[in-house]
């Protein structure tokens, strides 16, 4: 088994892209810039969290079979709301509630990053909410398929989760934003 870390040439990559958009923001001024860099770190770090390390098998692509894929997408839960690991581990309850924790935390940043560089109505909120939980679990997939192993699951219950910490992130963004603007009316130039 090779398994293929984050660092050094997908981490590389990322930050090529992410100073590419930096650079072409130069002139949005440093607030922006300083939040496109928060905002590049938080993406490169959800995807050296998600999809890291990939373990490739030495005799990939041979592994491939019909009944592998079959295997991978049978273990893949289509169940809203659906818990096998809870019959299976003493402290399940606990690790369920971890679970769910952890995956709505994880999309938290992308809902306020939302917010504060489009500022999407409610509407395209829950279409990009959906379509972030759906490509973060959608692309695990892709890689459990292509490579034959995985050492994540894929789940629409995290697809749920993820969705719901966008849409979170995005109301914190705005209590925050009212926040500000009224302060602004106070003190001009608070936080954003």
């Amino acid at each position: 088994m090779f398994f293929l870390q984050f660092f050094p040439i997908p981490l590389i990559v990322s930050f090529v892209v992410l100073i590419l958009v930096i650079w072409r923001n130069r002139k949005q001024g440093w607030k922006t810039l300083f939040a496109t860099l928060l905002f590049g770190l938080y993406v490169i770090a959800v995807i050296g969290v998600i999809y890291f390390p990939i373990s490739i098998p030495l005799n990939w692509p041979n592994n491939l079979s019909w009944q592998e894929t079959l295997h991978n997408l049978n273990r893949t839960n289509l169940s809203p709301l659906y818990f096998l690991s809870i019959t299976h581990h003493p402290f399940s309850l606990r690790w369920l509630l971890i679970d769910f924790g952890l995956n709505a935390i994880l999309t938290v940043p992308f809902g306020f990053g939302l917010g504060y560089f489009f500022r999407p109505k409610w509407l395209k909120l829950f279409f990009w909410a959906l379509l972030t939980g759906l490509a973060l679990e959608g692309t695990q997939l892709i890689v459990i398929l292509a490579i034959g192993t995985f050492y994540h699951t894929v789940d629409v219950n995290d697809v749920i989760l993820n969705a719901l910490g966008v849409i979170i992130g995005f109301g914190v963004f705005c209590i925050l934003n009212g926040l500000n603007q009224k302060l602004k009316k106070i003190r001009p130039h608070y936080l954003f």
